[in-house]
C-alpha cells in the first residue's frame, strides 16, 4: 500500500571469503573430510569463538575452488531477517553465477509467510540449473534466530537439487533437521574435537608461524594447557613475547577463559602506544578501511600494521581494502575502550563513523552509530527520512531502529510513532496503530515541518485510511483519505488519491473511482512507485474490465517481483474475470484462487472478498454448486470482520440468494422424510436450473428428474416448483 522504494544495498565485503592470514596452519585432513562429503546437503562447523571455523572455511574454499563454486556470506544480527538473509544468500550467489535469481531478489520483499511455499522453490528450479555446483558458505550462522529464516533454510536443505551443498559456520547446533540429514548421511560435522590441534599444528603455529623456538615439551605442555583451543595457543604465544620465565608462565597457563581475557589485555600493554590507541579507538567499528578509521580519528595505515603483525585482524576482500577484528578480541577491545576512555570519548567515536558512513550511503550503519553515540536527535532524522524507502525490505529492518533507541523516543517524536505504526500495519499488528497515531497527535513538538510524505496532519490521516483499507472499513478511508485530499507533496496526494478510488469502488461507485484513478494511473507511470501504481492498476482495472489495464498491471507484477505481493490481489481478480469472458474457465478460477490468497495473507478483507465474490459465480456458473456455497460462505466469514465492506455486502447477498445460502427456522416434521436424493433435487430446483440441465447436474435422465420432483412435491404437501422450495427454506433443508 506504500509507495516502492529501493532494494537494500548489499555490502559488498560480506559477500567475500576472508583472506588467509600470512602463518596460517593448514588443516589438510579436515578439509579432505568436508571435500569428501559433498555428497551431503550440509557440511556444519560448529564450535565456539576462536576454534577456527572461518579459517578451515576458507581453506576448504581454496583447496576446492577448481573442482566447485564457492558462495560466501558473512552474517551479522542485521541479518537476523527473512527478507535481508535471503537476499545476501542471493547476492553471494551471483557473486559466481552472474545475474542468478533476478526473479527470486524481486519476490523476496513482498513474500511474507509464502517464503517457503513459493519463493523458494523458484530458487531451488534456478539452483538445479547451474552447469557447476556450488557450496553456499554462511559464516556466523549463530547470529540467526528468525524462525521463518530456519525454516527456509531446512526447506532448502530439504529439497536442495546435487548442485548446490550448504556449509554453516556456527558457535552452536542450528535448530534445522541435523538428525535426520545425519541418519541419512548426508551431513559431514566438524565439531570442537575435531578443530584442536595436535601436535604437529602446535608446532606449525608456535614455531614456524610465530617463531617462538620452543622446545618440544614446552610445545606439549601449552597445548595441553589450551586443550589445543587454536586462539588459545595463539593468545598464550603472544603473551609468551614478553614473558622472561617461558617455562614458569607454561607451568602456571591454567586456560580458562577469564586467563585468556587476561591475555588479551596483556597482548595490548605490549604493542606500541599509538597501535593499542589504533585498536581501542577502531573496535567501535563492525568492519573498517583505512578511510574510516581516519574518520574515527584513527590513523589509516595502522590499519595494515595491526593485520601483518596478527593482532586478530581479519581481511574481508582479496584487495585487502576492508578488515573486520576476530570476535574474541574485538570484545575485549570494546570493554577496554570503556575502561580507559569516557563515555563522551566513546559517544564521539560512534558520531565519527555514523558521519562517515551516511556520507558514503551506509545508512543502517549511520543510524545505529549515531543511537550509539547518544545522538539521538540525529538518528530520529535519519530514520524519519528512510523509514519509509527502507520498507520496501519489510518492517522488521525500520523496527531494529526503533527498537534501538531509549525508551520514550517514539512517543517523544511524531514522525517515529508514524514510522512504527507502518511497521505495525504492514506486520498485520493492526490493533497497535490507532494508538501510535493518537501518540503522533499528541506529540506534535517535533516532526511537524512537511516532508516528501505531507505534513504531520496529512501523513496521520493517510496512515489512518490505509488502515481503515486493509482492515475493510469503506466509510472510514473515504473519510481519511478526504482528510489528507490537500497534501501537496507528490506522493501525499496520489495516496490519498488511491484511497479515495478505492473507497468508491469499494462503495459500489464504479464510474467515481474510474474518474480518480485514470488520471493518477497517468500520473504513476513514470514515477518510482511500482506497488501504487499497482494497486491503482488492480482498483482501476476491478471499475472498469479493460484488457489494457489488466495487461500494463501485469507487466508491472513481473517488472517489480510483485508475483508473491498482496497488492497483485485486485489485478488477479481482473485477470480472471478476462479470463472468463473469453470463456477460459479454468484459468478464470485458477486467477480467483490466486487473488484471494494473496489478499488472505495480509487479511486484507475488500479484496479478499472481491476475489472470493468473483470465484463463487464462476463456480455457480459451472454448476458446481457446492464449491460455489463454500467460497461464500468464506466470503461471508471475511466480511463478518470488515467494519464496513460497502457494497460487497450486497454482492454477497445476492449469489446468497441464488443458491439459497439463508438461514432457516427450525425443521419441523413434514410427511415423510426426503431421501438424499430427494434432497438433492430439492437443492436444485432452488436453482435457475431448468429439470433438463438437473438431470444433466446429477447424471440422471430429464424423466428421473420429473419423477423424483413429483415425489417432493407430494411429501412437501406442495404443487409447484416455487411452493417446494418455500416449504423446503421453512423446513431447513435449504
Amino acid at each position: 500500500m506504500s509507495t516502492a522504494l529501493p532494494e537494500p544495498v548489499l555490502v559488498a565485503t560480506k559477500l567475500h571469503a576472508p583472506e588467509l592470514e600470512r602463518g596460517y596452519v593448514p588443516r589438510d585432513v579436515l578439509v579432505v573430510r568436508l571435500a569428501g562429503g559433498v555428497k551431503g546437503r550440509l557440511a556444519l562447523v560448529c564450535a565456539p569463538a576462536g576454534w577456527g571455523k572461518t579459517t578451515l572455511l576458507s581453506q576448504w574454499r581454496i583447496a576446492e575452488r577448481k573442482h566447485r563454486a564457492f558462495a560466501w556470506v558473512s552474517l551479522d544480527p542485521a541479518d537476523d531477517d527473512p527478507v535481508r538473509f535471503w537476499s545476501y544468500v542471493v547476492g553471494a550467489l551471483r557473486t559466481v553465477v552472474p545475474g542468478f535469481g533476478g526473479g527470486t531478489l524481486a519476490a523476496l520483499p513482498n513474500a511474507g509467510p509464502a517464503l517457503i511455499g513459493v519463493v523458494l522453490p523458484r530458487l531451488i528450479n534456478e539452483l538445479a540449473e547451474l552447469e557447476r555446483p556450488v557450496v553456499l558458505m554462511l559464516d556466523d550462522y549463530h547470529v540467526i534466530t528468525d524462525e521463518l529464516v530456519h525454516a527456509s533454510v531446512a526447506f532448502l536443505l530439504q529439497h536442495a537439487p546435487p548442485t548446490l551443498q550448504i556449509a554453516l559456520a556456527t558457535r552452536t547446533d542450528p535448530p534445522l533437521p541435523l538428525a535426520r540429514l545425519r541418519a541419512a548421511g548426508r551431513l559431514v560435522e566438524i565439531r570442537s574435537e575435531d578443530l584442536r590441534f595436535d601436535g604437529a599444528e602446535a608446532e606449525t603455529l608456535l614455531n614456524g608461524s610465530l617463531a617462538l623456538g620452543l622446545s618440544g615439551d614446552d610445545v606439549a605442555a601449552l597445548r595441553e594447557r589450551t586443550e589445543g583451543w587454536p586462539a588459545g595457543l595463539q593468545l598464550a604465544a603472544l603473551s609468551l613475547r614478553s614473558k622472561s620465565d617461558r617455562a614458569a608462565f607454561i607451568r602456571d597457563l591454567s586456560g580458562d577463559d577469564r586467563q585468556f581475557g587476561d591475555y588479551l589485555g596483556e597482548v595490548l600493554e605490549s604493542v606500541p602506544d599509538d597501535l593499542r590507541e589504533f585498536l581501542l579507538r577502531t573496535s567501535v567499528l563492525e568492519r573498517m578501511c583505512a578511510e574510516l578509521c581516519e574518520a574515527v580519528g584513527a590513523s589509516g595505515a595502522l590499519l595494515a600494521q595491526a593485520h601483518r603483525q596478527n593482532l586478530f585482524v581479519i581481511a574481508l576482500d582479496e584487495r585487502g581494502h576492508w578488515f573486520r577484528y576476530h570476535h574474541l578480541l574485538r570484545d575485549r577491545l570494546r570493554s577496554e575502550l570503556a575502561r580507559r576512555h569516557s563515555r563522551e570519548v566513546v559517544a564521539d567515536l560512534h558520531a565519527r563513523a555514523s558521519a562517515w558512513c551516511w556520507r558514503n550511503g551506509d545508512v543502517d550503519a549511520a543510524i545505529m552509530h549515531a543511537i550509539a553515540a547518544g545522538e539521538i536527535d540525529a538518528a530520529s532524522d535519519l530514520i524519519a527520512v528512510h523509514w519509509h524507502p527502507f520498507l520496501q525490505a519489510g518492517p522488521k529492518g525500520v523496527d531494529r531502529w526503533l527498537d534501538a533507541l531509549p525508551a520514550g523516543t517514539i512517543e517523544a517524536d511524531a514522525r517515529l510513532s508514524i514510522a512504527r505504526a507502518w511497521t505495525c500495519m504492514l506486520s498485520g499488528r493492526f490493533d497497535a496503530v490507532e494508538p501510535l497515531l493518537a501518540t503522533a497527535e499528541e506529540h506534535t513538538q517535533r516532526g511537524v515541518a512537511p516532508d516528501a510524505l505531507g505534513t504531520l496532519e496529512g501523513k496521520i490521516a493517510l496512515t489512518r485510511a490505509s488502515l481503515a483499507y486493509m482492515r475493510g472499513d469503506v466509510a472510514t478511508t473515504e473519510a481519511m483519505a478526504r482528510a489528507g485530499a490537500n497534501e501537496e507533496a507528490p506522493a501525499a496526494f496520489a495516496l490519498s488519491t488511491m484511497m479515495l478510488g478505492a473507497a468508491r469502488f469499494f462503495g459500489g461507485d464504479a464510474e467515481g473511482a474510474i474518474a480518480l484513478l485514470e488520471p493518477l494511473r497517468v500520473a504513476l507511470q513514470g514515477a518510482p512507485a511500482p506497488q501504487m501504481r499497482l494497486t491503482t492498476l488492480g482498483l482501476l482495472a476491478a471499475a472498469r474490465l479493460d484488457p489494457r489495464v489488466v495487461a500494463e498491471a501485469e507487466q508491472l507484477i513481473d517488472a517489480a517481483g510483485f508475483e508473491e505481493s498482496p497488492t497483485a490481489s485486485l489485478a488477479r481478480t481482473a485477470a480472471g474475470m478476462l479470463h472468463e469472458e473469453r470463456g477460459e474457465l479454468d484459468e478464470a478460477e485458477a486467477a480467483y484462487a490466486r487473488a484471494a490468497e494473496l489478499a488472505a495473507r495480509a487479511s486484507w478483507g475488500l479484496d479478499q472478498t472481491h476475489a472470493l465474490l468473483a470465484h463463487a459465480a464462476l463456480k455457480r456458473r459451472r454448476r458446481d454448486l457446492t464449491g460455489a456455497r463454500t467460497l461464500l460462505r468464506e466470503a461471508r466469514t471475511v466480511l463478518a470482520a470488515c467494519p464496513d465492506p460497502g457494497a460487497l455486502s450486497d454482492r454477497l447477498a445476492a449469489l446468497e440468494r441464488t443458491l439459497q445460502l439463508v438461514p432457516a427456522p427450525p425443521r419441523e416434521r413434514i410427511e415423510g422424510d426426503l431421501s438424499e436424493r430427494e434432497v438433492e433435487i430439492l437443492r436444485l430446483l432452488a436453482t435457475d436450473l431448468s429439470q433438463r440441465e438437473i438431470g444433466a447436474e446429477l447424471f440422471v435422465s430429464f424423466n428421473t428428474v420429473k419423477s423424483h420432483t413429483k415425489t417432493v412435491f407430494r411429501k412437501l404437501g406442495v404443487s409447484s416448483r416455487a411452493d417446494a422450495v418455500a416449504r423446503g427454506r421453512e423446513q431447513g433443508l435449504l
